[in-house]
């Protein structure tokens, strides 16, 4: 029997000897809330933050267990946290990896080292976000978060589709722009089919496919961003529909991020992935069913 509601309070168990009363309580309280959670963060000492982190992952996996009836998700959880190379290179981090391991990065550079334990736990507090008008239906839950991802990211539009190419899931900002979808999932199972499209590996950064549409007057005259802001216009030149491939719980999957002006997909692709993932072991037996499958095969 899988509980409906496992509150914070009882899986996340934070040493006393550690943490004031009043940091525990505040992190009961605002874990919920990303804002008022990070400046709490900010606050805490380096030892803090590292036990922190450590009881997060625990109480994630007995969140999982409880919740999702999803054994052993220790693994599944550290892996949505950034390795050691990437973060370095996106922070420009000069010194060898070796300095990074253990308490090393502390002794060096302290303000790196707490930046990097910051996001790790922003990243595993995901687990237990509280989601407004949450679903139990897979493709609600999905549409609703890419209505939270567009408000987040300024997108006009998100698009969820098989493997094939055929949209699944999809919504907007409210621009009626049904015609750039479609042209654009055309094109998208064009290159599927010539094999122009590759879908990402796990291991590697992942492979976008971009399509350019210029922006005439009829799209301006359609997408809310213009008709907020017309001195866009004079700024912005195309829509950019990117996509991307990727697996998850073994059933490949294609997500197109449509937005206006440069690349912005590096700021928030992988949390989007992490969150349909997410979504689809809550939501869907079967994709549960197939995520412990294979940590049960590769154990």
């Amino acid at each position: 029997m899988i509980a409906e509601d496992v509150k914070i309070q009882n899986i996340l168990e934070l040493d006393s000897s550690v943490f004031t009363a009043d940091e525990i309580r505040a992190v009961h309280e605002q874990i919920h809330s990303s804002q008022t959670f990070l400046d709490l963060l900010g606050s805490l000492t380096y030892d803090k933050l590292q036990h922190l982190l450590d009881h997060l992952i625990e109480a994630a996996n007995v969140y999982y267990r409880k919740v999702l009836g999803v054994e052993s998700a220790e693994k599944l959880i550290k892996s949505k946290l950034e390795n050691l190379l990437d973060y370095k290179d996106r922070v420009g981090c000069s010194e060898a990896i070796e300095a990074c391991l253990h308490e090393g990065c502390f002794r060096l550079n302290p303000t790196c080292a707490v930046r990097k334990l910051k996001e790790d736990i922003l990243v595993v507090a995901q687990v237990f976000e509280s989601r407004k008008n949450r679903s139990s239906i897979p493709h609600v839950a999905i549409e609703l978060f890419f209505k939270k991802m567009i408000e987040d990211f300024n997108c006009i539009g998100v698009v969820l589709s098989d493997k094939s190419g055929s949209p699944k899931v999809f919504t907007t900002d409210g621009s009626p722009i049904s015609n750039v979808i479609s042209q654009g999932i055309h094109r998208l199972s064009d290159a599927i089919e010539d094999h122009e499209f590759r879908f990402s590996s796990r291991v590697s950064p992942f492979l976008v496919f971009n399509q350019y549409f210029p922006v005439d007057r009829t799209l301006i005259a359609k997408i809310q961003a213009f008709n907020r802001n017309p001195d866009l216009t004079k700024y912005i030149r195309k829509i950019t529909f990117s996509s991307v491939g990727f697996e998850i719980t073994h059933e490949k999957m294609i997500l197109s991020i449509i937005y206006l002006g440069d690349n912005i997909l590096k700021h928030f692709l992988k949390r989007a992935i992490d969150g349909i993932e997410r979504i689809k072991i809550e939501t869907d037996p079967d994709a549960r069913l197939r995520a412990a499958f294979g940590k049960r095969s590769s154990e």
